[in-house]
């Protein structure tokens, strides 16, 4: 079970990765991810060098109890800027945080060689092509159409996954440059790519799964996830489930929790970890990753 994340190799047998968050977007619920300018991007890519493998540049956030959403024309004027910097400055290879065709081939031609999609393909089908095309690494999130009230989440996830990669790999992709992503955190598909609020606790239309046990089940199910064959990749790094287990609203004040749910993702098998802070999460890392063999 591996792939190549732009030039990393990410699976079984490699070190776990940690792709470090670098938003272009002030707008993101975390402030503290958010670079105002390519510079200071550049300057949070040096000092995070040690700890990165990957960086993971967003230019609209995805938080899906927030008004975040921007046009396609904004979101690439804050995410090339940056990617350029960064393809100038860092080594570690560098993904784009978007589902937009028009974005994600803006970035690869700046100096992106990895696109994120947190919709698996399900809201612009093209960019699978755009991926094949300039022979792109892609993360594909478990995102669901409809609901299936009654399915075990873990279930659904999987079945998320498997049309995603199905799509990818009938347009070209090479399936060695396939990683996935639970999607923990995220709610259903969004109709259309406009602007989409879920809020409460139901966002995958099962009363029996409200948003946070949704995650734990998944989270604690991630050995499951290997029957898809593919490496898989984990962002936990502050989210809501966290939050609201601790009862803290403030990000901010959840980064004992986040490590604590990042040392969890790897010793069920995660070979890939998203975070906000690179530094703590690589120590996490390294002790889970040295614990995992004796599990």
């Amino acid at each position: 079970m591996e792939a190549l994340l732009g030039s990393v190799p990410v699976g079984d047998g490699h070190p776990v990765r940690i792709m470090a968050v670098i938003n272009a977007s002030p707008e993101s619920f975390y402030a503290g991810s958010v670079a105002r300018s390519p510079e200071e991007a550049v300057r949070r890519a040096i000092e995070w060098s040690k700890y990165a493998d990957f960086f993971d540049v967003g230019g609209m956030s995805t938080a899906p109890y927030k008004e975040t959403w921007v046009p396609a024309e904004v979101e690439l004027e804050r995410v090339v800027p940056v990617i350029k910097a960064l393809a100038e400055a860092a080594e570690a290879p560098i993904s784009v945080d978007t589902f937009r065709p028009k974005v994600a081939e803006a970035a690869l031609k700046a100096g992106a060689s990895i696109i994120n999609d947190v919709t698996g393909l399900k809201l612009y089908p093209e960019l699978c092509r755009i991926a094949a095309d300039y022979g792109a690494s892609l993360v594909l999130m478990a995102r669901e159409r409809s609901t299936r009230p009654g399915v075990d989440p873990v279930q659904r996830v999987l079945d998320a996954l498997r049309e995603s990669l199905e799509m990818a790999e009938n347009c070209g992709v090479d399936p060695r440059r396939i990683v996935v992503d639970p999607g923990i955190g995220f709610p259903l598909l969004p109709p259309r790519d406009e602007p989409h609020l879920v809020k409460g606790d139901d966002r995958h239309g099962d009363p029996a799964w409200p948003f946070w046990r949704w995650d734990l089940r998944v989270l604690g199910g991630l050995r499951e996830l290997r029957a898809l064959g593919k490496p898989i990749l984990v962002g936990v790094s502050r989210k809501t489930f966290i939050r609201r287990l601790l009862d803290l609203n403030d990000p901010e004040a959840v980064v004992p929790g986040s490590i604590a749910a990042e040392a969890v993702a790897v010793l069920l098998g995660a070979h890939a970890v998203r975070t906000h802070n690179p530094p703590e999460t690589w120590q996490a890392v390294k002790i889970a990753e040295s614990i995992r063999p004796y599990v």
